[in-house]
C-alpha cells in the first residue's frame, strides 16, 4: 500500500472512531475526507482495471517456448492487482461505513 492510500485510511478510520465515539468531526471534513476516498476508490479501480489487461496480453503471449521472465513479469502483475483488489475492497468497506456512521449522526 503507497503512503498516500495509507494516510488516508488513516484519516477515514479516525473519522470513523470519532462518530461511533459520539464526536462529530464536522460536515466539511467529513466531506472532504470521503471525497478523497472515493477519488482513491475510483484511481484503484482503473489500476484494477489496467493490470486485468496486462495480465490478458501477458497470458496470450505466453506459448512453451517463452522465457522464464514472461512468466515472472505476468506472475508479478497478478500480485500487483491481488494487491490492488484488496486496497480497493479495505477503502471501499472503510467508505461504506463511514458514509453509514455519518448518516446515523447526520453529519452528512
Amino acid at each position: 500500500m503507497s503512503q498516500p492510500l495509507a494516510s488516508l485510511r488513516s484519516r477515514l478510520e479516525e473519522l470513523l472512531h470519532s462518530l461511533e465515539s459520539g464526536r462529530h468531526p464536522g460536515r466539511a471534513r467529513l466531506e472532504e475526507t470521503l471525497t478523497d476516498g472515493y477519488a482513491w476508490a475510483l484511481k484503484l479501480d482503473a489500476e484494477c482495471e489496467r493490470l486485468e489487461r496486462s495480465i490478458g496480453t501477458l497470458a496470450a503471449e505466453l506459448d512453451p517456448g517463452s522465457s522464464e521472465q514472461q512468466a515472472k513479469e505476468l506472475s508479478h502483475t497478478a500480485r500487483r492487482l491481488a494487491r490492488a483488489k484488496g486496497d480497493l475492497a479495505a477503502l471501499r468497506g472503510l467508505l461504506a461505513a463511514l458514509r453509514s456512521e455519518a448518516a446515523e449522526a447526520k453529519v452528512a
